[in-house]
């Protein structure tokens, strides 16, 4: 069965932090030729070792804390920051805490 993408025009609900802590709610909320929005959760203590997007991003904290490495820099993320990565940017994070972040790739699809 195909997950269901939200499509032009469609609300998605991001904010339902209980949930998606609860049920481990990683998903893909948007997927579209150019772009694609995932809202990515993690338990405390999870890490992700370095790796690269096929694209630009954004990574957003919706909650929890997130320590995010980049440009030879650790950053920490939590609740209403934001962090910009040019096209293909290595990366890695640690997080801090239970967290919930979204995700937000431009990518060079064709």
């Amino acid at each position: 069965m195909a997950l269901s993408h939200a499509k032009s025009g469609d609300l998605v609900s991001i904010n339902d932090v209980a949930d998606a802590l609860a049920s481990n709610g990683s998903a893909t909320l948007v997927r579209d030729d150019h772009i694609e929005i995932f809202r990515l959760v993690l338990n405390a203590g999870a890490t992700m070792q370095e790796h690269s997007a096929a694209g630009a991003m954004t990574v957003q904290c919706l909650s929890g804390e997130v320590d995010f490495s980049c440009h030879g820099r650790t950053r920490t993320l939590r609740p209403g920051s934001l962090i910009y990565l040019n096209d293909a940017a290595p990366h890695a994070l640690h997080s801090k805490q239970e967290s919930i972040l979204l995700v937000t790739l431009i990518l060079h699809r064709k």
